[in-house]
């Protein structure tokens, strides 16, 4: 179960990088790991792994880009609020009326208790 549960940390970190920007499959001169990003946002590419921007700002203080661009590319992951959608929500809508296993059907079956007594 322990390794069911990281892989789908991992995936929820991968979703949401992609989601922030493109990836690409480059090594990074810096650390040497495939965690190259393209940023959409602030135009600029990055690397996930040792957490440094590969592009310079470009020192226009109008800029949209890199005016606003933080320190380091964690921030800019860190800051996102990537949602999922509707899937999201029906998952998190099924965890909490799942009614086909043991313990959700034991619930279930008391709150039915709690509504006929109070007549809710």
């Amino acid at each position: 179960m322990k390794s069911r549960r990281n892989y789908l940390r991992y995936r929820k970190n991968q979703f949401k990088w992609k989601q922030i920007g493109w990836h690409s499959d480059s090594i990074c001169p810096v650390c040497g790991q495939k965690g190259i990003y393209q940023i959409y946002k602030y135009d600029a590419w990055c690397c996930a792994s040792c957490n440094e921007w590969l592009d310079d700002v470009c020192g226009d203080p109008d800029c949209p880009f890199c005016s606003r661009r933080p320190e380091t590319p964690y921030e800019v992951y860190v800051m996102t609020n990537v949602e999922v959608g509707s899937a999201g929500e029906r998952k998190f809508w099924r965890r909490k009326n799942y009614q086909h296993k043991m313990h959700g059907r034991v619930r279930e079956e008391k709150r039915r208790e709690v509504r006929e007594y109070f007549q809710i």
